[in-house]
């Protein structure tokens, strides 16, 4: 069944004129050998305490920086973002838009170098977007980068603090889950990315099993250009489709597809399968 994504409106008079925001479109994969600048930190002839460095770091277009309390031995911890440079000849991978950064995390104990360096790649018009979660509900503070916003959707990178390997550990599977939402409460990941006006799109759940984050719902809601159905006031309505999969012997399986008619609510049905209690009963 084709599933057509469009960032229109949901009135038909807009349906011919746009087309085509994937909700699904993640984020490029993290590329292995992105341009390593050079580490903008220079070791003090004295101890400063972690404000202190942060205040001295050079903030502006292609640099950033901030400070990860990760709770454990080490303390607070600062990293420094650069942008890198494409070169003449960039990978191919690359989008247009997209920058190579290479982040850098300091010991403020010991600033003689770097303890740690990862790579990235990023939309550079969103460069200096990031925050702190504990992203994995294990006391210790992690960090994301944002990758990529659209209108839609956007995506991010996170590192993760391993506390015995004392370093952060980047999630791939983080970078898959549009505007993720980390709840301690219930230690879900939700995502979210929305496909048109209509409040279509792709909601997903993810958990963390045995220290891997793993998708256990996806729903997905969309409606097809040539369903309409004209009204007495000559306007066009269209049914909602819906599918559920849930993580079933470890990996995703559907289990419900139907469809809303038009002038139903479509959006509570998605709201009883966003209850991961529910499994289909009345």
């Amino acid at each position: 069944m084709s599933k057509k994504r469009t960032c229109a409106a949901f009135a038909a008079a807009l349906l011919l004129a746009l087309s085509g925001c994937g909700a699904e479109s993640g984020p490029a994969p993290l590329l292995e050998r992105a341009p390593a600048p050079s580490a903008p930190v220079s070791a003090p002839s004295e101890k400063l305490a972690p404000e202190e460095l942060l205040a001295r770091q050079p903030m502006d277009d292609t640099h950033d920086a901030f400070l990860v309390d990760t709770g454990g031995r080490l303390g607070t911890l600062l990293v420094t973002v650069e942008m890198g440079e494409r070169g003449p000849d960039p990978d191919p991978e690359w989008e247009l838009w997209e920058d190579p950064v290479c982040l850098s995390v300091w010991d403020p104990e010991d600033m003689g170098g770097p303890m740690q360096r990862m790579d990235a790649v990023i939309d550079g018009l969103i460069f200096g977007a990031h925050e702190m979660v504990d992203a994995n509900f294990d006391g210790h503070m992690d960090f994301s980068v944002l990758c990529n916003r659209g209108n839609g959707a956007g995506y991010w990178y996170l590192w993760v603090w391993d506390e015995e390997a004392e370093r952060f550990v980047e999630v791939p599977e983080y970078r898959e889950i549009s505007f993720p939402r980390c709840d301690p409460e219930t230690e879900i990941v939700g995502g979210w990315a929305r496909s048109s006006g209509a409040g279509d799109g792709v909601t997903t759940f993810h958990r963390w099993e045995e220290g891997k984050l793993v998708c256990v719902r996806r729903i997905e809601m969309w409606w097809e250009p040539d369903e309409g159905i004209m009204t007495e006031e000559e306007i066009a309505v269209f049914p909602m489709h819906i599918t559920v999969e849930d993580r079933v012997d470890g990996k995703l399986s559907e289990v419900y597809a139907g469809a809303v008619a038009p002038g139903e609510d479509y959006l509570l049905e998605r709201a009883k399968w966003e209850d991961l209690d529910y499994h289909g009963k009345n």
